[in-house]
């Protein structure tokens, strides 16, 4: 199974969120502090989300190996690319439902990342998180009419939601920081080769020999007439796999560079190539563009 992780779609992800909450803590004031530090709150936790749900799909070995797969999943799904994703919900609806700080020790633990927290800090950010959300309604239902009102302080000052505001930014950077120490070489190059290397085992088919980059830095073939030279001796499932490289570079250039009589029948190519088969309709659901002008490589 190929590893579609890159590190830059986590870098761009994070620098997203913290552009936004700098925009917060740099506009907050005392009549907007309560909205503003509940959404500031909640794009921390769903950025943490969606990160571990882009981490865990890329290695899905991490998966919690106590989560249980529904048989009617198994029944009803086309591709196992589904069952792993619904898998992956479950994983995260587990640890999500418990403290936000139990949820950022798993975020860190399950990318085996050494990232220290200040545990009393992340649980004054939930309480108060909780009271604003919580106690309004707790006090005007379930308390009313009693003397036990909930009443976390009721106007704290516009400095403590900036703070923890600023906390939510400091453990995204730290983490950013791991990440790129340990996963900078997971890069969009690095996913092209490994992908047609993948495909292509055979030595015809080297990647430097047919792909180059275009100034711009995306991926352009290197020789069209070389190709074609090459393409006569891959055998018939290997013309499948080049035939559908090329019908995202261009639609035009399976004409020229073979027949399609080379093409082989489904029920003939086997287990092995079935499963790259099914590998690259996976991988081409994700970066449909990756052979076909996405900027790779910085101009």
């Amino acid at each position: 199974m190929i590893n579609n992780f890159i590190y830059d779609d986590i870098s761009n992800a994070i620098l997203n969120t913290n552009t936004a909450l700098n925009e917060i803590t740099s506009s907050i004031t005392s009549a907007t502090a309560k909205p503003y530090f509940i959404y500031a709150y909640s794009l921390f936790e769903s950025t943490i989300t969606e990160i571990i749900r882009y981490y865990i799909k890329a290695f899905p070995y991490k998966i919690d190996k106590t989560i249980s797969v529904n048989k009617d999943l198994f029944l009803t799904s086309p591709r196992a690319s589904d069952i792993i994703d619904a898998i992956i919900d479950q994983n995260i609806r587990k640890y999500s439902s418990r403290s936000l700080y139990a949820y950022i020790q798993f975020f860190i633990s399950i990318q085996d990342l050494d990232l220290s927290l200040n545990e009393n800090k992340i649980k004054d950010i939930s309480d108060l998180r909780n009271s604003i959300v919580h106690d309004n309604i707790k006090n005007s239902l379930i308390y009313k009419h009693t003397n036990n009102t909930k009443n976390y302080n009721e106007n704290p000052p516009i400095s403590l939601y900036k703070n923890h505001i600023c906390y939510f930014i400091e453990i995204l950077d730290l983490y950013n920081t791991c990440m790129e120490e340990k996963y900078y070489e997971y890069t969009l190059d690095k996913l092209a080769r490994t992908i047609w290397e993948y495909t292509f085992s055979t030595p015809i088919l080297p990647f430097d020999a047919v792909w180059e980059y275009h100034s711009e830095g995306y991926l352009t073939i290197k020789d069209i007439d070389d190709l074609k030279s090459r393409a006569t001796s891959l055998s018939k499932s290997e013309h499948l796999f080049l035939a559908i490289f090329l019908q995202q570079y261009n639609n035009d250039l399976n004409n020229y560079i073979h027949d399609f009589n080379k093409i082989p029948s489904l029920v003939g190519i086997d287990t092995y190539n079935k499963a790259k088969l099914v590998e690259l309709i996976d991988f081409f659901d994700s970066f449909p563009l990756l052979f076909n002008g996405e900027r790779i490589k910085p101009a």
